[in-house]
């Protein structure tokens, strides 16, 4: 009958549980004490509008900056003596010292393996109507493409400068300040005062030696976390671009109760006896044990010459991907040190060896101490993860190998006996001095000059970050960019000097850059070459949508090209009055007679502001002296006052003549003409004579078919255009021809850059080969013409040459003096010296130069000389780019074999391709016969 009731029970309310949770269980389950890694984490709170933190204990607040390094690689020794000397002098001052609760300083360095807010901050700075450009489009898809394969961990290609693969990455240095309230009790309003009044300070502070810095943002932390605890997210299939796009830091719509310590985690994290698991990454932690000899200036982050002369590396550039290295500093006062000391004393037992060395020690450091060279508690870490424990044990290996070579060995970890606690108090403002120093005891006492060595901010150039234009890498593979054309740039103009040795990557550097101007920029190239190099650049600009023109002087008949020199003679007329004397005929001359035989002096401040007014007269007459000179030297020294006098009213008459008599253009047979009126004129036989003279040679541009079809027929304007190319291989070695070809269309071009100087486009003038034109005066002086308008006309000069050694006229002085950005390309000790003649250069920019190392089908390096900036670069072009600027023999056949099978862009692309997927094998065994 029980049996019975129960079941009908059981039907009616449901079975009963034979072991029943009691309340008593369920909140013993609440009572875990085993915190999440969140709750471990001392930040709680951050403040948008201020960017601090409040820490665990309420009271204490912290924030921090990024920092860019300062550069220096190759450095000479005195400057970076300089450098170690700010740095250390900031370092050892730069918040206020006390003997409780010291300010803690804490830096972590990574390297972040993407280059997307790159891109994304080159797109932001284009002018918003180049958007739709398909040359502009082109150009940043193949700089996003080569981007992309640059952060592959196999990298673009295998770097034999430091036995590693070439990576695109951005080198992080974030440091944190913040003071942990322990021992004192103040309130909330006194600790914010505080912290903010001390940052300021610290942020001046940091300035003084030269870094660059910019405050953490709550953006800024959440996207460092984020990366750094989600190595492999599983809601993008790993790929934490997408995760941080899906994810944005809600920077107006927080929840409640929002914390960046539990935001960053989008997976539980785990944890064994040794790691935090993340994404199933085991994160570690390896304390240093000390250093074993004074460390080396930039001994973690400077480049420095390694075992193998051939490879050069910082220690920092060989952490395995994921890895961090961190140094934590407390800042206490010198009466905390001093009784620190004091107790070592005490415990000095005996007069053996060790207890007098001991002694000694303590000696020097409270010498040290009175001389400002002071003591600080530092704990040095490295953070790394691993996908397996067995990979976890391979990269701690290699990481002790590492740091034994730099005289600073790691804490092994089966000697660590709480990994986890070493991992969580090494954790940002998570480091709590005084816990760390009694039971962690990873610290130890280092002077500041040691710490000044030991910080990683020692590193290399990026160049203007802010102004990006031109992009670049250096050997670590973080981008360089820089602005020719932006005020905070230069100083006084655009002009730029780009000087190479043979087979330096002169070509493959100028094409990248007129590429980049004309995308960027959207600025209109005029390209003087000899030698057709850049020809298949200009079937790919026109392709894109760009208006190209092409001018290929010729020695032949049938190609002769319309260049008459007095096309835009009747510009001068404003110049020019019918009351002309030779007073102020004489003026004129004189002027460009003072401006050829200024040619050898360097040049003024006036000239280098480059904000002269046009002559027209004074461009025509040096046309003019040209076409009766032919740029003969001897002819050229004979040429007097007098003669340059009467060129003008001669010009003056023919000028004012044709226009009266509606002549459309002013030709070479006008100029005769007005010759032979000045010469009937003449009644003094020795002037007659000289007269007759220019006439005579004058006409000849006029009867001798082979010179009136260049010199004696209209010539029409040029026209508006994206790029002009001219080559003018086939009279490189006709001074005579080439200085009439400059001058005739140097004039013609001014004439475009002013007719446009409304507009918003800038104008390059590149001349490939300068030496050669250097040398010849009429030459300079018209190039000198245009150089001192520019600023006016938008219109800058790019001087180019790979024979720096036969730059050595000093005609060339002037004009290349007043050029205010260099870019040289391996030159040798000769090469040095060639151009100090024209350029001053420091101890450091000499030991830049000579420490550029180009590798042929890799990169050319290349050193950046300005006014403001300067530093060392790879020039690395998108690989499709590259196989169109190919000038190598081998390189062209290969080319030239597929142009025959597709066309030109096609050749280009498959090239392209198989510069790409290159093998990155060593071949090391081809070192060896094969039996």
């Amino acid at each position: 009958m029980k049996q019975w009731l129960k079941s009908l029970n059981n039907w009616l309310i449901g079975e009963g549980n034979p072991c029943p949770i009691t309340e008593a269980a369920v909140k013993a389950r609440y009572q875990n004490k085993l915190l999440s890694l969140p709750d471990q984490w001392a930040i709680v709170d951050f403040c948008d509008k201020e960017n601090l933190f409040l820490l665990q204990d309420g009271i204490s607040i912290g924030s921090g900056f990024e920092l860019a390094s300062i550069p220096a690689e190759a450095s000479a020794p005195d400057h970076l003596e300089v450098i170690f000397q700010k740095i250390k002098e900031t370092f050892a001052s730069v918040v206020p010292l006390y003997k409780e609760d010291p300010w803690v300083m804490q830096m972590y360095v990574n390297d972040d393996y993407s280059l997307n807010p790159v891109l994304k901050h080159i797109k932001g700075h284009l002018d918003p109507s180049l958007a739709n450009n398909p040359f502009t489009q082109d150009y940043c898809h193949r700089l996003a493409s080569l981007m992309t394969k640059m952060t592959k961990p196999e990298g673009l290609f295998h770097d034999p400068k430091t036995n590693m693969p070439y990576r695109g990455r951005r080198r992080r240095i974030r440091v944190l300040f913040y003071r942990l309230y322990q021992q004192l009790k103040p309130t909330r309003e006194h600790t914010l005062t505080e912290h903010v009044e001390v940052i300021a300070q610290i942020e001046s502070k940091l300035r003084s030696p030269g870094l660059q810095l910019k405050r953490l943002t709550g953006k800024d932390y959440y996207y460092w976390w984020l990366r750094w605890f989600n190595p492999n997210p599983q809601l993008t299939q790993g790929n934490i671009e997408e995760l941080l796009a899906r994810f944005p830091y809600p920077i107006k719509k927080k929840p409640a109760g929002y914390t960046l310590a539990q935001a960053v985690f989008f997976t539980p994290p785990q944890s064994d006896n040794r790691s935090f698991i993340f994404d199933n990454y085991y994160h570690r932690i390896l304390y240093v044990d000390g250093l074993r000899e004074a460390p080396d200036i930039g001994l973690l982050s400077r480049e420095r010459l390694q075992a193998n002369p051939k490879h050069r590396y910082a220690l920092l550039d060989k952490l395995p991907e994921g890895a961090t290295y961190t140094i934590q500093v407390i800042f206490s006062n010198d009466e905390a040190l001093d009784a620190h000391l004091m107790r070592l004393e005490k415990g000095i037992i005996g007069t053996s060896l060790k207890p007098t060395q001991v002694k000694q020690d303590i000696k020097t450091a409270r010498d040290e101490l009175a001389t400002g060279n002071r003591l600080f508690w530092v704990t040095q870490a490295v953070f790394y993860r691993a996908e397996t424990e067995e990979k976890a044990l391979h990269i701690e290996k290699e990481l002790k190998d590492l740091f034994v070579d730099a005289k600073m060995p790691l804490i092994p970890s089966q000697y660590d006996l709480h990994p986890l606690n070493s991992y969580l108090c090494a954790l940002p403002f998570n480091f709590a001095p005084a816990f760390a120093r009694k039971y962690l005891r990873f610290d130890r006492l280092l002077y500041a000059s040691e710490l000044a060595a030991l910080l990683p901010v020692y590193g290399r150039n990026q160049g203007t970050k802010h102004l990006p234009c031109f992009t670049f890498f250096n050997r670590l593979g973080e981008p360089v960019l820089f602005d020719l054309l932006h005020t905070e740039f230069i100083s006084q103009n655009s002009h730029c000097a780009i000087f190479a040795n043979s087979g330096g990557g002169k070509s493959v550097l100028i094409g990248w850059m007129i590429n980049t101007l004309m995308a960027i920029k959207n600025a209109r190239i005029v390209l003087f070459e000899m030698g057709n190099s850049f020809d298949r650049m200009l079937i790919h600009a026109k392709a894109y949508g760009k208006n190209t023109k092409q001018l290929l002087l010729s020695n032949k008949k049938g190609e002769a090209v319309p260049l008459n020199p007095f096309c835009e003679a009747y510009k001068a007329i404003p110049e020019i009055t019918d009351n002309l004397n030779s007073e102020q005929a004489a003026l004129i001359a004189q002027k460009i007679i003072d401006m050829q035989e200024n040619l050898k002096q360097p040049a003024n401040p006036a000239d280098l502001a480059c904000n002269d007014s046009r002559s027209y007269l004074a461009e025509l007459a040096l046309a003019l002296r040209t076409m009766i000179t032919e740029a003969n030297p001897l002819e050229e020294e004979q040429f007097t006052l007098a003669d340059e006098t009467l060129l003008i009213e001669v010009l003056s008459d023919a000028i004012l003549t044709s226009f009266n008599n509606d002549i459309p253009q002013m030709l070479t047979e006008h100029v005769v003409a007005a010759f032979k009126r000045r010469m009937e004129k003449e009644t003094v036989a020795r002037k007659k004579d000289r007269i007759l003279d220019m006439h005579d040679r004058l006409n000849s541009y006029v009867i001798n078919s082979a010179k009136s079809r260049f010199f004696n027929v209209p010539t029409e304007p040029l026209g508006d255009f994206d790029i002009f190319h001219i080559d003018i291989s086939a009279i490189k070695d006709e001074p005579g021809k080439l200085a009439l070809v400059m001058v005739s269309l140097l004039p013609r071009i001014l004439g475009m850059a002013e007719a446009t100087q409304n507009d918003n486009r800038p104008t390059f003038l590149f001349i490939d080969e300068s030496h050669l034109q250097f040398q010849i005066p009429s030459v300079v002086t018209a190039c000198l013409l245009v150089a001192k308008v520019a600023r006016k006309l938008g219109l800058w000069l790019a001087a180019i040459t790979q024979n720096v050694t036969d730059m050595n006229s000093e005609k060339a002085t002037k004009i290349l003096s007043l050029i205010e950005t260099w870019i040289l390309l391996g030159l040798d000790e000769k090469e040095i010296n060639d151009v100090k003649r024209f350029k001053q250069l420091t101890s450091q920019q000499e030991a830049l130069i000579r420490d550029i190392d180009s590798q042929k089908g890799l990169y050319a390096e290349a050193v950046l000389l300005g006014s403001r900036y300067q530093g060392l670069f790879r020039v690395i072009p998108p690989r499709y780019l590259l196989a169109l600027l190919m000038n190598e023999k081998a390189e062209k056949a290969e080319r030239n074999a597929l142009e025959n099978e597709h066309d030109v862009l096609e050749a280009a692309e498959i090239i392209a391709k198989r510069l790409e997927n290159k093998s990155q094998k060593q071949k090391q065994e081809d070192c060896f016969y094969n039996d």
